[in-house]
């Protein structure tokens, strides 16, 4: 049932429902087709065969079978070859335009650039210790000496005091 000249209508893929010729069986599986669907081969799962058939040779051009399908009242898929265009040669630049566009970039890149914060002399030999704050502390120290309360813990280091216990305990 499939040979060539049959009409099949496509089941499957993006020309689905269209009518086609086919022009050749290339194997078991497929077959090369023709008509208003595109001019290419196809699975023979994916077309089903008609009882309308046309002469025509095998590998016959668009031409011919489009005339056989316009007989019997089917249309065709006119495709046109795009016309060839010749991409337009690129034209060197001159090294003074080329200067010119270095220039201008180099002023759009100053005017979008992000500004650095300017340091201060000062900034540079500030310690720690100072930007906590603790130097000014230091300095009202030493003007106002400090006198320690009664209730002040004393450092460690200090031996603690001897009680009567502690000197009992010597004897």
């Amino acid at each position: 049932m499939i040979d060539i000249g049959r009409i099949v209508i496509k089941i499957a893929g993006r020309d689905a429902g269209k009518k086609a010729v086919i022009i050749d069986v290339l194997d078991n599986n497929y077959v090369l087709l023709d008509g208003e669907t595109r001019r290419r081969k196809c699975n023979i799962l994916h077309v089903e065969p008609l009882e309308q058939k046309i002469d025509i040779k095998k590998n016959a051009p668009h031409d011919e079978v489009s005339k056989a399908l316009k007989e019997l009242g089917i249309g065709t898929r006119e495709t046109k070859p795009k016309p060839k265009t010749q991409k337009p040669k690129a034209k060197r630049k001159t090294p003074e335009q080329i200067r010119s566009q270095k220039e201008e970039k180099k002023k759009l890149r100053d005017i979008f650039r992000p500004k650095k914060k300017e340091e201060k002399p000062e900034a540079k030999a500030v310690t720690l210790e100072e930007k906590a704050g603790l130097v000014e502390e230091k300095k009202d120290e030493h003007k106002h000496e400090h006198k320690p309360d009664k209730k002040e813990t004393k450092p460690k280091s200090e031996k603690p005091k001897k009680t009567p216990k502690n000197e009992e305990k010597k004897e």
